[in-house]
């Protein structure tokens, strides 16, 4: 290997990682068929459902179009006004956005609608899409403290920027609670400040249709960009925008990760909208999840594991020590449980943490073995 400066900071950086148990690695494949997997962001197991299958390949048609193009040199599928015209009457909002990935959307949106006169008020616990997207935009970052309202109120009585914004997650991905976007909303019209809301958790779990967060709280109307995922319960692939059309107009003339990217292919666009014609024909499926979460949860409580203030399908059990979060996910996964180890900088130092993405193949069979090698890991480490 060539020596170089950068390659000496590039092994300081890595030893580091391994030195603070930190160390990241993309897992083997696994055959899951007989594994209880923990890990799949594919709440509502509709990667596995026959029926979304079916509708998917009529609507392929036979048509296997892979990437041809960015959407603005030609659409090559009449799907993505379809998918886009299903997803702004699911949101109900005026039109849609789609984009390659819910990362994409953040990134793009983002630093396309925030300026250098911009302030952001952003919930610390925000994803890392929405934090990249503010950092390219270069606008003003103001981070406050997780879903404590009454420091947003006083960063915003604070601020004299000219435009004021504020995003958070309507879920949050790690610590499995939900924003009070009643507050946000009522905070940001008192300061005359925008409303994001990243609903990629929410999405097909929350909400009258599956339609999300916003929809659930009763405040859908008093923000002004949705934007959502197609990876998470909707088993997919794919980001989106959902809002005006004004909105919509300028993404697709200055969202640069949408004009520089080439375009879903066909039949992604095909499961993605036979898997949300599905969650819309069965609006009872969010709830059955929500009631299987809380299930676990409780009987994680019982048994003392730290869950923080989760009341989701994403449930964490906190460790705080690294090495302890790798050693019990390593336990687990001996008796084919899988439950990834989740450690700093993905989350606050101290706060090493099981993730539990639980889904609707998680029964109550398969929960109460979870459990048991829980207590058994217990015992045997006091």
């Amino acid at each position: 290997m060539r020596t170089s400066p950068i390659y000496d900071r590039i092994n300081r950086t890595l030893s580091a990682r391994k030195a603070n148990s930190q160390f990241r690695s993309i897992p083997q494949y696994t055959e899951h068929e007989k594994s209880i997997d923990l890990s799949s962001n594919s709440y509502l197991s509709l990667h596995a459902c026959n029926e979304i299958r079916r509708e998917a390949a009529m609507l392929i048609e036979n048509h296997h179009w892979g990437n041809l193009a960015s959407r603005l040199v030609e659409e090559h599928s009449p799907l993505f006004c379809e998918l886009e015209k299903e997803i702004c009457n699911w949101k109900e909002t005026e039109t849609a956005l789609l984009f390659n990935s819910g990362y994409a959307a953040n990134l793009g949106i983002i630093s396309a609608v925030c300026s250098k006169d911009t302030e952001v008020f952003c919930d610390r616990l925000n994803h890392a899409s929405i934090y990249d997207g503010i950092i390219l935009s270069g606008c003003k970052l103001n981070r406050y403290s997780h879903n404590d309202m009454s420091d947003l109120n006083k960063r915003l009585e604070q601020s004299v920027s000219k435009e004021k914004m504020i995003i958070t997650d309507t879920v949050f991905s790690m610590d499995g609670d939900r924003a009070p976007l009643c507050d946000i909303c009522e905070l940001a019209k008192k300061h005359n400040a925008m409303v994001m809301v990243d609903e990629a958790h929410a999405a097909g779990i929350f909400g009258k249709q599956g339609n999300g967060m916003a929809d659930e709280q009763g405040v859908a109307e008093f923000i002004d960009i949705k934007m959502g995922t197609l990876s998470k319960a909707v088993a997919g692939l794919g980001g989106f925008f959902a809002g005006s059309s004004l909105l919509k107009d300028y993404f697709v003339n200055h969202c640069r990760s949408l004009i520089y990217s080439t375009a879903l292919p066909h039949s992604v666009l095909a499961f993605n909208l036979a898997s949300i014609h599905y969650i819309r024909n069965n609006p009872k499926i969010g709830k059955k999840l929500l009631i299987l979460s809380q299930r676990f949860r409780n009987s994680l409580k019982k048994i003392g594991c730290n869950t923080l203030n989760s009341t989701t399908q994403i449930i964490p059990f906190v460790t705080g020590n690294e090495n302890e979060a790798i050693a019990l996910s390593g336990f687990l996964r001996q008796y084919g449980i899988i439950a990834p180890a989740i450690r700093p900088p993905t989350v606050p130092r101290q706060s090493a943490r099981l993730r539990f993405s639980v889904h609707l193949g998680f029964d109550e069979q398969q929960q109460d073995f979870v459990i048991d090698k829980l207590l058994q890991w217990k015992k045997q480490n006091g």
